[in-house]
C-alpha cells in the first residue's frame, strides 16, 4: 500500500511477509525501539500500525549488520549491498570461517539458524547455493555459540561494542560533547554532511546509541 508520497508501507504482516522474519521477532523489535532505533510508525490504517518500507529495510540491514559485527569471533565481512546474492566461497569471507567448505557443510547440515539458499545457480554437473548478503548478517547476529566453527576456542576478536573503531562514531561523539543537550534528530543532519557517503538517520540513530553508551574509546 502506498502513502500519498508514494512511499511503499507495510503492516507487521507485510513486513512478515516481504522479509520472511516472524511475528513474535517483530514484535520484540518494535517493543524494544528505544533502543534499537526502530523507525517511527509512518501511518496508522484502519487502527493496524504501518512503517515506510525503504526506511524499515535499511534500518534492519544495518541492525543486523551490527549485531553480526558484535557477536563474531573471526574478523567477518560486513559491507556491501544488503541484497546482493552470494555463493559460498563469499559467504565464508562474511562469516568469518577459514573457507568454503563450512558453508558446504551447514548447506547439508544446518546448524541452528542457518538461513536456507535464496536461490541456486544451475551448473552442469551441480546446483549451487547463493544467499542475500543480509540474510548472513542476521545469522551472525542471533546464532546462540561465539566459538570456532571446528569447536576449538579462540580470542575474541569481534566489537566490544556497536561501532568501535568507526570513525562514524567518532564524529558522533564530537557531535554530542559539543551540543550534550542535543536530541539525535538535530545532531543527524550535521553528521549526514560530514561523511563522503550519506548514512540513513537509522543508521545514525544506532551509532549515536553507542556513542552515548560508549562516551570513550
Amino acid at each position: 500500500m502506498s502513502s500519498k508520497t508514494g512511499r511503499t508501507l507495510y503492516s507487521r504482516a507485510g513486513l512478515r511477509k516481504v522479509h520472511g522474519i516472524s511475528e513474535p521477532t517483530l514484535q520484540n523489535l518494535w517493543t524494544d525501539r528505544e533502543n534499537n532505533g526502530h523507525p517511527p510508525v509512518a501511518d496508522t490504517i484502519d487502527g493496524v500500525m504501518h512503517w515506510d518500507g525503504d526506511a524499515w529495510a535499511t534500518w534492519h540491514h544495518e541492525l543486523q549488520r551490527q549485531r553480526a559485527a558484535a557477536n563474531t569471533t573471526n574478523p567477518p565481512k560486513l559491507d556491501g549491498d544488503p541484497e546482493e546474492m552470494v555463493g559460498p566461497a563469499e559467504a565464508a569471507k562474511i562469516c568469518g570461517f577459514a573457507d568454503s567448505a563450512t558453508v558446504s557443510h551447514y548447506v547439508k547440515n544446518p546448524p541452528e539458524g542457518w538461513p536456507a539458499p535464496d536461490d541456486w545457480d544451475e551448473l552442469p554437473t551441480r546446483r549451487r547455493p547463493k544467499w542475500k548478503r543480509w540474510r548472513l548478517w542476521q545469522y551472525l547476529a542471533d546464532r546462540k555459540g561465539r566459538g570456532h566453527a571446528g569447536g576449538r576456542p579462540t580470542g575474541r576478536r569481534g566489537l566490544a561494542y556497536p561501532y568501535q573503531g568507526d570513525e562514524r562514531l567518532t564524529l558522533a561523539r564530537q557531535a554530542i560533547a559539543a551540543n550534550p543537550g542535543a536530541k539525535n534528530a538535530d545532531l543527524i543532519p550535521e553528521l549526514q554532511g560530514q561523511t563522503e557517503k550519506t548514512y540513513s538517520r537509522p543508521t545514525w540513530n544506532l551509532i549515536l546509541k553507542s556513542a552515548r553508551e560508549h562516551p570513550e574509546e
